[in-house]
């Protein structure tokens, strides 16, 4: 079947070279022109030929309306999809700049706040004038009731809970106490319900650090493990916490407590 262009519409299509063969084929056939019932059916064959051809013509003309539409969605579909896509890498540069200051932030933190540490463990003050008392006892003897003065960051409050439980948890090594990393890790599951690698390490160091001279770090066969002094681990086993009407002052960050003198 041979379909051109209707020239009246574009979108339609007719079958002028079918129709005429239809016509020609007829009258080959013997059809005489001026008989008029052999006309009539020639016109009704193609009559009929026509409207077939109109239909199949608009199952196309709705074939092609559906290919736009569909062309006009995947076109709307494609211009979302990139204007998202350029707002998330917008989104994505902003926050992994946020992040990058977020860290630089808190490494300058921490690094004024072991840089305090090391001052106040330097000058801790005397707790009642007499005796020498390391950073670490005086965190110890804290009172409960007042420990938000102190500003300890999360791990501090963790080593000062495993500072006080010291006499439970260390084994007797020639040199002192010994506090293995493993046996940390247990206790901070048990009191806080979880302790990762990087906090037990962050706890270990602050004991070390608070501890002063009479603390150090260790490397063994399983890990690490921090060694009190037997000066040390005596003087925590004893510690008691002050009340809190006692303490005059305290000197936070790392606790460095004044007690208030009698009369």
């Amino acid at each position: 079947m041979n379909q051109q262009p209707n020239t009246n519409d574009d979108s339609s299509i007719v079958n002028d070279t079918g129709t005429s063969e239809v016509l020609s084929n007829l009258l080959e056939d013997g059809i005489e022109k001026d008989d008029p019932d052999q006309l009539v059916g020639v016109i009704k064959t193609l009559v009929g030929e026509l409207q077939v051809q109109y239909e199949a013509n608009d199952d196309l003309r709705t074939a092609i309306e559906r290919r736009d539409e569909r062309l006009i969605h995947l076109e709307t579909t494609v211009e979302r999809l990139e204007r998202e896509q350029k707002e998330y890498r917008e989104m994505n540069e902003r926050d992994k700049a946020e992040i990058r200051q977020d860290v630089t932030e808190n490494k300058r933190a921490t690094e004024q706040n072991e840089a305090h540490t090391d001052a106040v463990a330097r000058k801790v003050a005397n707790c009642d004038g007499r005796e020498e008392r390391t950073p670490l006892e005086q965190v110890v003897r804290l009172p409960d009731e007042i420990l938000h003065k102190a500003k300890l960051t999360a791990n501090q409050r963790r080593a000062r809970t495993i500072a006080m439980e010291l006499g439970g948890l260390a084994t007797t090594v020639p040199k002192g106490k010994r506090l293995d990393s493993t046996t940390i890790k247990d206790q901070l599951q048990r009191e806080y319900g979880s302790a990762h690698d990087q906090t037990v390490a962050r706890v270990m160091a602050f004991l070390d650090r608070l501890g002063g001279d009479r603390t150090e770090v260790v490397h063994t066969g399983k890990g690490k493990a921090v060694i009190f002094d037997d000066w040390l681990a005596q003087r925590l086993k004893r510690a008691e916490q002050f009340t809190s009407e006692a303490v005059e002052g305290v000197l936070t960050n790392v606790v460095s407590i004044t007690t208030r003198t009698a009369g």
